[in-house]
């Protein structure tokens, strides 16, 4: 049986030291359970919200690899990084199908590195609901860049945008006409475009397409995209797009999407407390429990529960 979570002195005194297991265990509490997020949010807002960076990018881009790099250039800085790896769900249990810690080795003695697959919980996003509160428990811990790195991006994933202040959209050479394909959705999503493996070919081709997204971007917006060529194996440009996505999280849309995410946040919140304390009686109470009757006898409509719901709050 799992010990339940207590949010006391000694709790807040190992997550700020950063004890790993102490992470885990609240992390997977967050997962299992909606109700504590409330509570955990009266802890962990204390300090300012977080400052998190997505990576993701098509298929096959090399983005763990290239985040590898990233964490490397962050720890050379002495900077403590955490990463959200976030994975597509298994069917069975619903947790995070990869092992993202295992792509990530190099970095499994490194006390200042942290590393956790999250599972999308199914959302076609690619980004579960509960990733925002587990990032800014991380940034309460004392790190000082989180880092979202979800399961690959196509049309309708979009949601990195609702938990990361800022997002590099990685590509590789070779896919000019997938380019072309997705720009008027997904390339909304970049701050910052990275081209891995630019020592393919079709890399200036790639570079001059978005060049020129980033440009009518710019003229449409006012948002800046830097595009930066980048080497996971050999680790060029990897500073170049650290830099990149620094300048990036200091910029006007990555406040407003800052702002936009603890709205966000509350709401889900708000319902929650809602479902808990309202909604859920309802349904297992006497009252939701003869509108079901009716409902299975054909003397209710599906829409009717809106009308038994507010009779039962008279």
């Amino acid at each position: 049986m799992r010990r339940p979570i207590v949010l006391d002195d000694a709790w807040r005194a190992a997550i700020q030291a950063r004890d790993v297991a102490t992470l885990a265990r609240t992390i997977t509490a967050i997962e299992r359970s909606p109700e504590f997020l409330l509570q955990l949010s009266r802890e962990v807002f204390v300090v300012q919200p977080v400052s998190s960076i997505g990576i993701t990018g098509v298929p096959g881009a090399g983005k763990s690899t290239l985040l590898n790099q990233l964490i490397r250039h962050y720890r050379q800085a002495d900077k403590n990084v955490a990463v959200l790896a976030v994975d597509p769900s298994s069917i069975q249990t619903g947790g995070a199908v990869l092992g993202d810690r295992l792509r990530m080795q190099d970095h499994a003695l490194d006390d200042g590195v942290f590393v956790r697959s999250l599972s999308t919980k199914g959302q076609l996003g690619g980004v579960s609901e509960t990733t925002f509160i587990t990032a800014q428990l991380l940034k309460f811990a004392g790190f000082d860049r989180i880092f979202i790195e979800t399961v690959g991006i196509g049309q309708n994933e979009l949601d990195i945008v609702q938990v990361a202040d800022v997002s590099a959209l990685v590509f590789i050479p070779g896919g000019g006409d997938y380019v072309q394909g997705i720009k008027s959705g997904v390339m909304e999503v970049g701050d910052v475009f990275a081209i891995n493996k630019c020592d393919l070919d079709g890399v200036r081709a790639l570079e001059k397409v978005l060049q020129l997204e980033a440009h009518d971007r710019e003229n449409k917006t006012g948002f800046v995209t830097t595009v930066c060529r980048t080497n996971a194996i050999s680790g060029d440009g990897v500073a170049e797009l650290s830099d990149a996505l620094e300048a990036a999280l200091q910029s006007p849309q990555a406040k407003a999407r800052r702002a936009s995410q603890l709205r966000a946040f509350s709401e889900l919140l708000l319902t929650i407390e809602l479902r808990q304390h309202w909604l859920k009686p309802f349904v297992t109470g006497e009252r939701g429990s003869a509108f079901f009757e009716d409902l299975e006898q054909g003397k209710a409509q599906p829409a009717d529960i809106v009308d038994a719901f507010r009779k039962a709050q008279e």
